[in-house]
């Protein structure tokens, strides 16, 4: 699930620390920290309360599969998800909402793709479809190979995945970049569009990730720091006979992505930009996640304030800080047309920024505004108009031309 850091946790401080200035100062720096550091679990808050068979389940619900009741967590979303169970063990693919009712839901059990959906396991609802690569072979077409790889980044190795489609055109590449908290299967669902476009895919991780090395600190660098292993990655798209790549990037993929085709080493490469649920303000969404979760206004101020200053250290030392996160200096040298996905019901990272990004560069934006969908997870409610929508913007992108030097560009805005 790619959504920014919950920082709920912290407020349970908030009622003994806010008495004082150096408690508030303590607080602060608490919630500061939580926005930065790698979850140390992965949030476990929807449990299956039952599994009824298939004769069963067609009896009373119509469907023709098993269904599993579930609480907690995303259970009523609408739309289609996978239910991962047992702290990965358990992957399965379930359906719309059969039946609701206070925060529990009955959904079609569609697919098990690895362990067992059972009674009192332990999990979460995501906008994940697809867990492995090899399950888009009939997504992406007959005679389609896929590659794992190791893919060398500025700390260390990683792994990564290339997908090419049987029909791939000479020197069409893209690179997906999931979002915090996620893993690279998150993106899995923007590689069949790209693919009946003859688009190869490289699906990567990235700092913090299984299989790649520790950022500094150990912490995330919201875009920074992440935009350098983006970077590698082109590089890499290149040395295996790509002239152009199409950067995709869902949540703080999404920064990350803007920052390399902006003022990244290889941005003459990038012919496009398509972003899900992209954070393109971080001081305006910081400040959204502290008042969902109840953190009083001074403790937020300040909380972002220590990120700013680098009083609680991100995870790159070179970062220019959260102003140079902001919509307006994201978009600062945009130079490529850029298709964005965005909600109205996204409450983790408001619409507000990307739909401000898409007007402040109306002539390169192109904006897919959904009334319905959760963070990352639009795809999951209308997927057929989400894939039109991205393969017909690949299709039409395109050949990127040299774009100036940093230095000389003149500011927008």
């Amino acid at each position: 699930m790619s959504r920014l850091r919950p920082i709920q946790a912290v407020v349970g401080f908030g009622a003994i620390a806010a008495a004082t200035a150096a408690g508030c100062a303590l607080l602060a720096g608490a919630v500061a920290r939580r926005v930065v550091t790698p979850e140390a679990r992965p949030d476990a808050s929807t449990r299956v309360l039952s599994v009824i068979p298939g004769p069963r389940a067609s009896r009373r619900y119509g469907v023709e599969g098993p269904v599993v009741r579930i609480r907690g967590g995303w259970s009523e979303l609408p739309g289609r998800y996978s239910l991962i169970l047992d702290g990965g063990a358990t992957h399965a693919k379930v359906g719309p909402v059969l039946a609701s009712r206070r925060g529990r839901a009955v959904r079609e059990i569609l697919a098990v793709d690895r362990g067992r959906v059972r009674r009192g396991a332990a999990g979460r609802v995501t906008g994940w479809w697809y867990a492995d690569p090899e399950e888009l072979a009939a997504e992406v077409g007959e005679g389609a190979s896929i590659e794992r790889i190791v893919l060398p980044l500025e700390d260390g190795p990683a792994t990564a995945w290339i997908v090419r489609p049987a029909d791939a055109l000479p020197g069409r590449w893209a690179v997906h970049v999931h979002g915090m908290g996620a893993l690279p299967a998150e993106t899995l669902r923007g590689v069949p569009p790209l693919a009946r476009a003859g688009v190869t895919s490289l699906v990567i991780s990235y700092r913090n990730d299984p299989g790649a090395p520790q950022g500094t600190h150990g912490r995330y660098g919201l875009g920074s720091a992440e935009q350098r292993d983006v970077d590698a990655a082109i590089a890499e798209a290149m040395r295996r006979g790509a002239t152009r790549v199409t950067l995709f990037g869902w949540s703080m993929g999404g920064t990350a992505s803007t920052l390399a085709a902006t003022r990244g080493a290889h941005r003459d490469a990038v012919d496009g930009l398509v972003l899900d649920s992209p954070a393109l303000d971080w001081h305006g969404l910081l400040q959204h996640q502290a008042r969902r979760a109840g953190i009083p206004r001074p403790i937020a101020a300040l909380a972002v304030r220590l990120l700013e200053v680098g009083r609680v250290r991100g995870g790159d030392p070179a970062s220019p800080g959260l102003a140079a996160l902001s919509q307006p200096e994201l978009g600062r040298g945009l130079a490529v047309p850029t298709l964005i996905h965005v909600s109205a019901g996204d409450t983790y990272v408001p619409e507000d920024g990307a739909l401000e990004f898409a007007a402040r560069h109306s002539d390169l934006v192109v904006l897919r505004r959904q009334l319905v969908g959760e963070h990352v997870k639009l795809w999951n409610v209308d997927p057929v108009a989400w894939e039109a929508a991205t393969e017909r913007f690949v299709r039409a992108l395109p050949d990127p031309v040299p774009q100036p030097d940093a230095a000389d560009r003149a500011p927008r805005g």
